[in-house]
């Protein structure tokens, strides 16, 4: 996926919070248990639907179609979910971000120009499960912001630990504080 360099080593590594998911795969449920509701209810309001032998394979092709794109969208989301990384290294953060299935954006800064860390945890919800933004910025290459991210406190602190903006000299990875 990435090259690293023969002295960098991988630090962390970021996915969204499994909290993230929970909206979706609900919405999915319901998606699921729908067509069956509606195929169990539709012939009391319409009973020539059920006695019609000639709409059963127009109802069946629907049926097939609607669970094929609800399955469509499951994969769609569940690559975008999975696909969206953050690397830390003890020498640059790595933002690989997934948006649909053939489009796919790869930033790096460096480490050593990281000037802020800001955490941003709104809401009951996160706050309880601790997962939050994490706004990461420099001075010439902009500002990354790592999206639901779990470990928001460790992050931050492997982040100012390797930056020269906090520290004048380069850590070593085996002394933790």
């Amino acid at each position: 996926m990435i090259k690293l360099n023969p002295d960098e080593k991988i630090l962390m590594v970021i996915r969204r919070h499994w909290f993230v998911m929970v909206g979706p795969v609900v919405l999915l449920i319901i998606l699921l248990v729908f067509p069956s509701i509606f195929l169990t209810t539709v012939p009391y309001f319409y009973p020539a639907l059920n006695n019609s032998p000639e709409i059963q394979p127009m109802i069946n092709f629907s049926l097939a179609l609607y669970i094929l794109t609800v399955i469509l969208y499951l994969f769609i989301w569940w690559s975008d979910y999975y696909l969206d990384i953050w690397i830390i290294t003890n020498k640059r953060l790595v933002d690989i971000e997934q948006k649909g299935l053939f489009n796919r954006h790869i930033s790096e800064m460096n480490v050593e120009n990281i000037q802020n860390v800001t955490l941003q945890i709104e809401g009951l919800i996160p706050t309880l499960l601790k997962f939050g933004n994490l706004l990461v910025e420099t001075a010439g290459e902009g500002q990354f912001k790592i999206k639901d991210a779990p470990n928001l406190y460790e992050a931050k602190d492997l982040l100012l630990r390797f930056s020269n903006h906090h520290t004048n000299q380069q850590p070593t990875t085996n002394n933790p504080q």
